[in-house]
């Protein structure tokens, strides 16, 4: 996910208009880049906050439950294991790390975090879950999660800054299509 280049154009589109959509419910673009940059300068890391929650200069993000450090550790290895074919955070039942891994995910599973602003007049705020659980076997992160808490701020950038080319862009590229479609 946090790899820009390896995403498609309709996957690139869809995390746009997401990020586009809670950029406005705060603000804005800027206010969104804000948030992000906070989360990437606090030290340690924001989710282990024992408060559960993270201020920035417009509002803060809260969420329902404390992330341990051992669990954050844990879930960065498990970022790492994945694959493009196999994004699944759960360990295979053969894995000796199978136990923690299914443990932390269960723990973390049901976090939810809100983006709530100090005033209405800059936004409104957002809420978005950290995980999809499909069922025992199978649990994704979600992209908003790892946008916020764990890609770069330049791939928020370039996901609220994508175009994709127009038909006719691709078509002058292509000279195969030209010739065909005369």
């Amino acid at each position: 996910m946090c790899h820009f280049h390896k995403l498609s154009d309709a996957e690139k589109t869809l995390l746009r208009d997401q990020l586009l959509s809670y950029a406005a419910l705060i603000g804005g673009k800027n206010s969104l880049l804000k948030v992000l940059e906070t989360i990437r300068r606090t030290s340690p890391h924001p989710l282990i906050s024992k408060t559960s929650l993270l201020r920035f200069p417009k509002g803060l993000i809260k969420w329902n439950k404390n992330v341990h450090r051992d669990n954050l550790s844990l879930l960065s290895t498990r970022m790492n294991a994945r694959t493009d074919e196999n994004q699944n955070l759960m360990a295979s039942k053969e894995d000796k790390s199978y136990k923690n891994v299914a443990n932390m995910l269960r723990s973390l599973g049901p976090i939810t975090f809100t983006v709530a602003m100090n005033n209405e007049a800059d936004g409104t705020g957002f809420s978005f879950k950290a995980f999809d659980i499909v069922d025992s076997d199978t649990t994704w992160m979600t992209p908003m999660f790892e946008i916020f808490f764990f890609c770069s701020v330049s791939v928020a950038k370039k996901l609220l800054n994508f175009n994709p080319l127009s038909p006719e862009e691709s078509e002058i590229g292509d000279s195969e299509e030209d010739d065909e479609t005369v």
